[in-house]
């Protein structure tokens, strides 16, 4: 994945949303032994402190932190493959506390939109996000959306991002140049250009 925004001012808001939910409900995925559970929680941290996914995917794929059996990436449940289940939890965690750390950092700055981008080009499949590909959001219904579609119960109806294991896409802060047109189209048309 391609995070844009991915310093040390975004970490520390990721570091600080994980802890928050850690401190209430954390989410601890599917298909993850008892070992990984305990472990989980340390591992992404790390991973926000000093990593990125892919040191994120290479500290999940011991095959102790997985159980045999496990949901398969297009439904039903059967055999875990360490490897690719971590490559893709990985993924979809570490874009999943960038999403929300660099949404709060937004709304804390007073940005009141961001823009959905491809940050990783995929294997070709389609995902959910490719809908809202460069479309121009508000920051906050996408910070209250974590993880709606599946914690703390599943409601695959929800609107989030990323939008599940396959997702490809991001957010990114507005360049200036179409943030000036965004509060022009407000200023001059109340916006009724963007919203049709």
């Amino acid at each position: 994945m391609r995070y844009e925004e991915l310093d040390d001012t975004t970490r520390g808001w990721m570091l600080e949303e994980l802890e928050e939910e850690e401190s209430h409900r954390p989410y601890r995925p599917p298909g993850l032994s008892a070992e990984g559970r305990t472990r989980f929680a340390r591992l992404v941290r790390e991973s926000i402190e000093r990593g990125s996914e892919e040191t994120l995917a290479s500290s999940l794929a011991s095959p102790e932190l997985w159980n045999e059996l496990g949901p398969l990436p297009h439904g039903g449940i059967g055999p875990l493959d360490p490897r690719r289940a971590a490559a893709e939890l990985a993924r979809m965690e570490f874009n999943t506390w960038y999403v929300r750390g660099l949404c709060r950092r937004l709304m804390e700055e007073g940005e009141e939109h961001c823009q959905v981008y491809r940050a990783w080009d995929g294997d070709g499949s389609p995902d959910e996000c490719d809908l809202l590909e460069n479309k121009v959001l508000p920051v906050r219904p996408i910070y209250h959306a974590h993880r709606a579609k599946y914690h703390p119960f599943l409601r695959p109806e929800a609107f989030s991002i990323p939008s599940g294991p396959r997702c490809k896409h991001s957010v990114r802060r507005l360049p200036a140049g179409m943030k000036a047109l965004i509060e022009l189209e407000e200023r001059e048309w109340g916006g009724s250009f963007r919203r049709q």
